[in-house]
């Protein structure tokens, strides 16, 4: 659905002008004319067609059309239409509100999926195969992994047979942002837990990671893409799923459920090295082992600054470790049940020895009502991205340096940019990666700029209608979409780049396929020849 496309919100913006490119910034890729040996199949869709699904079998597709007759109210009537391909004969459809509900087409039917329930439809008919009042949290393998009555559990696709359960506080939201391995995971809600998604063995690590909150505080700020939930960009890969109701979020093995009551987030992420895992919660960095078991547990100053009448308090934080030393990046925002990121506390760095836990230091970092959006490390410093400057804390005497940027001509920072993930066009057609280099920061703004931060007015390296940004790879092929328009797919493989197609409107990877809406609304289906 329309709602499923892997292009984040973060980059919704219009690429729409002409640049000369600096030809520094990495070596070039030089276009290619050489066949690619892709498999194309072009799909024709209704004209009230704003999305679709299609069939892992490759046998059927699901259409998310609007009502032509309600296309130009602001709540236009969607229809869920599935065709059978071979002969596009209609097979069945159905009303639903896309404020309330979304669709996964999977090989065992059609999930639909709403913050009351989720229901398995037969794709044949449309018929009911089974309802189950659980809230969806994600998808692993043939795996359903959702919430019921606070207990996170597992069900079978086929029959919604319950596999496990574990009690848990889902008030506080369940979060996950570390890779599965051997098929354990991580999970956040208060507490720290690590499942075997398996057999549903639980671990326990007893944390803080959520206060109740208050609507009457008057301290909060709306960011405009907070939205309802919790989004974590990772500019290395931009295929991010979004459900508007359960504020549920995928994103590269992070995942995020809504609380509904709490102000919730306020963690870190889980960072492992040496065979011990380091944590940081609400008020305090932590040492475990791999079951669970605590090392250490030091508390987060919660002190006055320069005696100002605010306390520190611990919001949602990124654990960077390096060397025998851990830093915790705290953003200066929590998730706000109703309204999404907020801002909570000001964001602040303290530094921890993870030989035994000795707090090191502790950092303000901001004086102001924002928030980290980013960070970037390299060996000397920890950068971290505000909205309209950059502040950098030395690693080698913990002294703190900022820049405030004059932002009215290329819009606010949205992202530091990781190295092969921007590509930008040369006057000689040639491609050239935006890198992070002794000269160069190069950062995303909200208005499509990818900019330098280093001088007060940003130094602009890649405009609009130049730029390129990675979606997807298929083998050792990178797919990068951009140009006027955003409408072009180039494929870069060998040190070449290849134009696949300029008609692209949104582009999804699903498994070894590529998966393209077109803007003069088709499906394409690319995936590589044998």
């Amino acid at each position: 659905m329309k709602r499923l496309t892997i292009i984040s919100l973060l980059f919704a913006f219009v690429f729409s002008s002409v640049i000369a490119q600096n030809n520094d910034l990495a070596d070039k890729l030089t276009v290619s004319n050489n066949s690619l040996n892709l498999n194309k199949q072009d799909i024709g869709l209704s004209d009230e067609a704003v999305g679709y699904l299609t069939d892992p079998e490759g046998k059927m597709i699901a259409l998310d059309c609007i009502d032509p007759k309600t296309a130009k109210k602001k709540h236009p009537k969607h229809v869920l239409k599935v065709y059978h391909l071979a002969d596009n004969k209609l097979m069945w459809s159905k009303d639903y509100i896309p404020e309330d509900t979304y669709y996964k087409f999977l090989k065992q039917g059609i999930m639909e999926i709403n913050d009351r329930n989720i229901i398995l439809l037969n794709k044949m008919i449309g018929t009911e195969i089974w309802k189950e009042n659980i809230q969806y949290i994600g998808l692993i393998g043939d795996t359903l992994i959702a919430n019921k009555y606070y207990k996170i559990g597992a069900y079978n696709i086929d029959n919604s047979n319950n596999l496990w359960s574990c009690s848990m506080n889902t008030n506080y939201g369940v979060t996950y942002s570390q890779p599965i391995y051997n098929n354990w995971i991580f999970l956040v809600s208060d507490n720290l837990y690590r499942i075997n998604l398996s057999t549903g063995y639980m671990l326990k690590l007893k944390s803080k990671t959520g206060v109740e909150y208050s609507d009457g505080t008057g301290h909060f700020m709306f960011f405009a893409f907070g939205l309802i939930g919790y989004l974590t960009y990772n500019a290395a890969t931009q295929y991010i799923h979004r459900n508007n109701n359960t504020g549920t979020y995928t994103n590269d093995g992070q995942l995020f459920m809504m609380p509904s009551k709490k102000f919730s987030g306020m963690h870190s992420n889980v960072v492992s090295k040496d065979g011990l895992n380091y944590y940081a919660d609400y008020n305090s960095f932590k040492c475990f082992d791999d079951n669970l078991n605590l090392i250490y547990s030091t508390k987060i100053n919660n002190k006055k600054i320069n005696t100002l009448k605010y306390f520190i308090k611990e919001s949602k934080s990124e654990l960077i470790v390096k060397n025998d030393t851990a830093y915790v990046v705290n953003l200066g925002y929590g998730i706000h049940p109703k309204k999404g990121k907020k801002f909570y506390d000001f964001p602040h760095i303290s530094s921890f020895n993870i030989k035994d836990g000795k707090a090191l230091d502790n950092q303000r970092i901001a004086y102001d009502s924002v928030t980290i959006v980013s960070t970037n490390v390299n060996d000397t410093c920890i950068n971290m991205l505000l909205y309209n400057r950059q502040e950098s804390y030395r690693i080698a005497d913990r002294y703190i340096t900022y820049t405030n940027n004059d932002t009215s001509k290329v819009g606010h920072f949205v992202s530091y940019l990781d190295d092969q993930i921007c590509y930008v066009k040369n006057d000689d057609n040639s491609f050239s990666a935006i890198k992070h280099t002794e000269k160069y920061t190069p950062v995303l703004t909200t208005r499509g700029y990818v900019v330098d931060i280093s001088e007060r007015i940003p130094k602009v390296l890649a405009q609009k209608a130049n730029t390129y940004f990675q979606i997807a790879q298929l083998n050792d092929m990178y797919f990068y979409q951009g140009g006027k328009d955003y409408n072009e797919l180039w494929c870069f493989n060998s040190g070449q780049a290849t134009l696949v197609a300029e008609d692209v409107k949104k582009v999804w990877q699903k498994n070894d396929k590529l998966e393209i809406l077109t803007t003069a609304g088709k499906a394409r289906i690319i995936s590589i020849g044998k």
